[in-house]
């Protein structure tokens, strides 16, 4: 497909100011033929017309010489620090849940929601805090 040098151009200044301003004020029907409103597409269309223009762009980046081969840093889910609260509503945790990815409650959210969404088979561990967690202890 062969895209004119104003197309281009436009695309181009539409990435640098950030397109969702240019989409928000309605200016792209009359100055932007290269950005348009999607949200009367079916999500399979969206996302089609999402990866030809993520496809586009990275054509437009290759021959502006920017290297697409450097990966964003993978979060290490083991690096992210535990905090010692209940994953519900914030007060100190008191079990663990092995089947809920570890996650940790107070005592109460854990009966209420295993008891909820009848999660019987789900066996809470006792959560005892570590000299890492104890950092956390506030005093209201």
């Amino acid at each position: 497909a062969v895209v004119s040098t104003q197309s281009t151009g436009a695309r181009a200044r539409a990435l640098k100011e950030g397109s969702h301003h240019l989409i928000a004020s309605g200016q792209t029907k009359k100055t932007d033929p290269g950005i348009r409103d999607i949200s009367h597409m079916t999500e399979e269309e969206q996302v089609e017309y999402l990866l030809k223009r993520t496809a586009e762009e990275a054509a437009l980046d290759l021959r502006a010489g920017a290297d697409l081969t450097v990966k964003p840093k993978e979060i290490d889910e083991k690096d992210e620090e535990e905090l010692p609260w209940c994953c519900v509503c914030n007060r100190d945790a008191e079990v663990r849940c092995a089947e809920c990815d570890n996650d940790l409650y107070c005592k109460r959210c854990f009966r209420e929601g295993h008891d909820e969404f009848d999660l019987t088979d789900h066996k809470p561990a006792i959560f005892k805090k570590t000299s890492q967690h104890k950092k956390y202890n506030l005093e209201l």
